[in-house]
């Protein structure tokens, strides 16, 4: 006799696929002192809309605090480990093996945030004084969110300045509600730290949204596109979404109102992305934005799209975050054939290196998975 699942165990597998494809709620950010034969420091700046924890090992909780706050934290990373992997810490970590921070300043206000960014990009070859501004998806706390930050930058070789807005998701698997209303609220948030971004000396800013982070992302620009914020907008040297988890529908109404639109605008999907197929189920049909279902409307509305369902070359076994651990993207990122060139990965003289075995040139991957905007010529 077949049984029907209940609409309370449907939202219990749900929010289980969800928790395996975003952030740990146990990660904590122990200070460690710096050990330099060990592991290196990635200096993470932070804005973010969570409270202060009396918690020392949370630093930020998970609580709004109603407006921006600053900070900045110093994060080891171990020198000896595989590219895309993160080992979290215990309470008393071991920096050759772990993640962990071996600094923080928090209380900064908005002249001391600009101050320390400053000082960060002074140290940058001019041709490099970018911020990379990451937004983080569901069930992240703020310790997550800004390991998997320094992650990126560490292994995508990425050569500016990163500066991680950690909006106030709960980090617990139980309060998806809490954090879809929670990303509502960090739309003005975000608007705000892209305004103060564009006070420093950043030639341009980089904005890559995870997940739930995506949505953000897009309520934020449509945002400062009604306000008729260009000169914010312009800012914006490439806008990425990763595995968003926005409802394709409200996607093009929010693109529609985008003027003038990112360029690149680069979205990562995945048709086998376990944690987007989960967020389906929860909200009882409708595709999501990450899953890759209207590839050649998002290119015909001038969107790079990279389909990552056949890149397997990831840690996450959900493939929710394959963008951040796949070592083909990250040698696609590093060529500058997605940001800064996107129709170079396609190009037949592309002279990128190769992958691995089995795989050869990363310009023959490439032509299989990143779709051009069609009205680059010469596409398929």
């Amino acid at each position: 006799m077949l049984h029907t699942m209940s609409p309370i165990r449907w939202f219990l597998l749900a929010l289980a696929f969800l928790t395996a494809g975003c952030a740990n709620n146990e990660v904590i950010l122990p200070l460690a002192v710096a050990d330099n034969r060990n592991a290196i420091v990635q200096p993470i700046h932070v804005a973010t809309m969570r409270e202060l924890s009396d918690d020392g090992y949370a630093v930020f909780s998970g609580d709004r605090s109603g407006g921006l706050n600053f900070a900045q934290v110093d994060v080891s990373i171990p020198k000896d480990r595989k590219r895309g992997t993160i080992v979290y810490p215990r309470k008393v970590p071991n920096l050759k093996e772990q993640f962990a921070a071996v600094g923080h300043t928090t209380n900064r206000n908005e002249a001391q945030f600009i101050e320390a960014i400053n000082r960060s990009l002074a140290q940058k070859p001019p041709q490099d004084r970018t911020v990379f501004l990451f937004v983080h998806g569901y069930n992240t706390n703020f310790a997550s969110g800004v390991y998997r930050q320094a992650q990126m930058v560490h292994d995508f070789r990425f050569p500016g300045v990163p500066v991680n807005f950690s909006w106030s998701s709960a980090g617990r698997t139980t309060l998806y509600l809490y954090d879809r209303e929670s990303a509502h609220l960090a739309r003005n948030g975000l608007r705000d730290t892209i305004r103060t971004l564009s006070k420093t000396d950043a030639k341009s800013i980089v904005l890559l949204g995870h997940s739930m982070g995506g949505f953000v992302t897009m309520e934020a620009l449509r945002d400062m596109s009604i306000r008729k914020e260009t000169r914010l907008l312009n800012r914006l040297d490439a806008v990425i979404l990763a595995s968003p988890d926005i409802d394709t529908g409200v996607f093009y109404e929010q693109l529609a109102e985008l003027d003038p639109k990112p360029d690149p605008f680069i979205l990562f999907v995945s048709q086998y992305d376990r944690a987007l197929q989960a967020s389906t189920q929860l909200r009882g049909g409708g595709s999501r934005l990450g899953q890759g279902s209207d590839i050649e409307r998002l290119r015909e509305l001038g969107i790079t799209v990279v389909d990552l369902s056949n890149v397997a070359d990831g840690e996450d076994a959900t493939n929710h975050t394959t963008f951040a651990t796949s070592e083909t993207v990250m040698r696609m990122v590093q060529s500058g054939a997605l940001i800064q060139n996107p129709q170079a990965a396609q190009a037949d003289n592309n002279p990128l290196a190769p992958v691995g075995e089995g795989i050869g040139k990363l310009s023959d991957l490439a032509s299989a998975i990143v779709y051009l905007p069609a009205k680059v010529a010469g596409v398929r």
